[in-house]
């Protein structure tokens, strides 16, 4: 298992009460993390798989097998999941949602929305991908291809923010960048 340490990015002025590590570990069986968060404010209004869950508070975990594919998993505090594969932005399907609900989620925060928390808060948000989710692979995890990303955001917080663990150079906000992808 790896520790990283999300950074901010993208922000005139960091904020303050926000930090984010995640242990990540991949094995031919799941891919895994367990984010640790403190956020200073929260929100969790989505409850359907595949909304607009970067808008809540959100974790991500961007994977490629090196195919020139890769999945999206956006996850909210509070476990709702929007799922898709692809080659960029554009061009991507959304992972069908009995495929979405084999992956294991459990936040301290609950299951429930809660709407905003205007406090510092800190939780835990553990993510267990089983390899049958990876359905455009096979349902194969190749460890030894494994490139991607770790994010962190909420678009539409009372206190917006976007964390990478790996740096991304664009002018403005940008997740879907596998050339800026590495590996895990």
């Amino acid at each position: 298992m790896a520790l990283y340490f999300l950074e901010q990015r993208w922000a005139a002025k960091p904020l303050e009460n926000l930090e984010v590590s995640c242990d990540f570990n991949a094995d031919e069986e799941e891919i895994s993390a367990v984010f640790r968060i403190t956020e200073p404010s929260v929100k969790a209004e989505y409850s359907e798989i595949n909304s607009k869950v970067y808008e809540d508070s959100c974790s991500e975990l961007f994977l490629s097998f090196g195919n020139g594919f890769y999945y999206n998993f956006e996850i909210s505090c509070t476990g709702c999941i929007l799922a898709e594969h692809g080659k960029n932005r554009c061009q991507r399907k959304f992972l069908d949602s009995k495929i979405i609900e084999k992956i294991e989620v459990s936040s301290t925060l609950g299951k429930k929305p809660f709407g905003i928390k205007n406090e510092i808060t800190n939780y835990t948000l553990t993510v267990k991908i089983p390899k049958d989710v990876f359905v455009f692979d096979s349902g194969k995890i190749d460890i030894s291809s494994l490139t991607g990303n770790i994010y962190k955001c909420a678009d539409k917080s009372p206190a917006p923010h976007y964390m990478t663990l790996f740096d991304i150079k664009s002018e403005k906000p940008d997740f879907h960048r596998p050339e800026f992808f590495k590996k895990l």
